[in-house]
């Protein structure tokens, strides 16, 4: 008899149960976040057949990329730098990007981050795991883009890291010596990081979108 009267009451206690919030994401700290290899294998797996055709400024495209995100000792550039070196294809590719990030606080859940092209970046290849290969880099190895280009990060609502940039307040003089303005967009989350930049030219045009409609959703490897 008694186990029946106590029936009711289990319901009722594994009713509010089902029914609780569920617990907030665990905030990733900004290097654990960053620091790795990814690539965009998965996405790239999936994508229709119409996009996996040779970049161009023109058309849609989506290739395949494997990036490295190597924080390093540059006491010239910051206190908190990456090394980013990606790859065409794989591990083995042909290096398709290189630059230096540099991050510093803006507040708790706040930071401003700089970004650096290399004026020659053969010499850093392949070097983001060799202890002290960054300590003598200098302001003259690299081409910097001022302080209205660095991207903002500020923490999202599942506790990943939110950074971007927009053309309207960013303008840079390319290498090419070309005028553009930079539109930049990077999340850093639990299961990877989604990259999307473009550099627009004054006419409107687009000198560059990387990739075009999507961003590159790279994925951790193990």
């Amino acid at each position: 008899m008694s186990s029946l009267r106590l029936l009711p009451l289990c319901l009722f206690l594994a009713g509010c149960a089902a029914t609780l919030p569920a617990p907030e994401p665990r905030p990733l700290d900004l290097d654990q976040a960053l620091s790795g290899c990814f690539d965009n294998l998965a996405q790239y797996a999936r994508a229709d057949a119409a996009l996996k055709v040779p970049p161009s400024v023109e058309g849609d495209w989506l290739d395949l990329q494997h990036a490295c995100f190597r924080r390093v000792e540059a006491p010239a550039v910051g206190s908190q730098v990456y090394y980013l070196e990606w790859r065409k294809g794989d591990a083995q590719g042909a290096v398709s990007r290189q630059r230096i990030w540099s991050f510093r606080p803006l507040g708790e859940h706040q930071w401003a981050m700089e970004f650096y092209a290399f004026v020659d970046g053969k010499p850093w290849e392949g070097r983001g795991e060799q202890a002290g290969a960054f300590a003598a880099l200098q302001g003259s190895d690299l081409r910097g883009y001022g302080e209205s280009c660095a991207l903002r990060y500020t923490r999202t609502a599942k506790g990943g890291w939110l950074g971007e940039v927009s053309a309207e307040g960013c303008r840079i003089v390319a290498a090419s010596g070309r005028g553009m303005g930079i539109d930049a967009r990077v999340l850093l989350h639990a299961e990877g990081i989604d990259y999307q930049e473009s550099g627009r030219l004054d006419d409107g045009r687009y000198a560059f979108r990387v990739p075009p409609s999507q961003p590159y959703q790279f994925r951790r490897l193990p």
